[in-house]
């Protein structure tokens, strides 16, 4: 009997949880193919804003900036993370670095 009651409790706390996470997300899809530039006012349904997003040069430069500093330090924490799983010998340098906070 005790055991029940916990799982449904858990239950409806990770069916809150997902949905304080996971609405907003689900909102701001919604409203981002809004055809009126208020934010709350609906107007109707379009893409326009996703065109414009297309035709600036800037933004689509700073998005492949993104991706290849992205990219990059992927791999580069995939190598480190490698050689670190497998006891590497390294200086006291790198050994400081891999305690250092985020």
């Amino acid at each position: 009997m005790q055991k029940s009651k916990l799982s449904w409790f858990l239950k409806l706390m990770l069916a809150l949880s997902l949905a304080f996470l996971y609405i907003p997300l689900v909102v701001l899809v919604i409203y981002s193919f809004n055809e009126s530039k208020l934010v709350t006012v609906w107007g109707g349904f379009s893409t326009k804003w996703y065109g414009a997003l297309l035709e600036n040069d800037t933004i689509l430069e700073a998005a492949w900036l993104s991706l290849r500093i992205a990219v990059v330090s992927s791999l580069a924490a995939v190598v480190l993370g490698t050689l670190a799983a497998m006891r590497w010998r390294v200086s006291n340098a790198f050994a400081a670095a891999r305690c250092l906070p985020v």
